[in-house]
């Protein structure tokens, strides 16, 4: 496996990280598996997906409803050919 030296200050990060993947022989799998074992026996969550929150959410399901709507009137028979329609409109 190639190293390589980093000047960014987080050569304390490059370590860990380097330990933790000889612990699990390189494999994202084996420490995926490890973690999920330890979330299943603590009870805890080590990782939650978060939403995004605020303006961005509103925009996106407005524009979701705005596609959805379009294709129920029969204007557009497909997500795919809704989206391409806009792609055309916009250059």
């Amino acid at each position: 496996m190639k190293t390589t030296k980093h000047d960014d200050g987080l050569e304390w990060l490059h370590d860990i990280r380097a330990r933790l993947a000889k612990q699990f022989d390189y494999d994202p799998r084996k420490a995926a598996a490890h973690y999920r074992h330890v979330q299943k026996a603590s009870g805890a969550q080590i990782y939650q997906h978060e939403e995004p929150v605020g303006a961005d959410v509103r925009a996106y399901d407005a524009l979701r409803d705005r596609a959805h709507a379009e294709i129920a009137a029969g204007q557009f028979e497909t997500l795919t050919s809704y989206r391409a329609s806009r792609k055309r409109k916009a250059k």
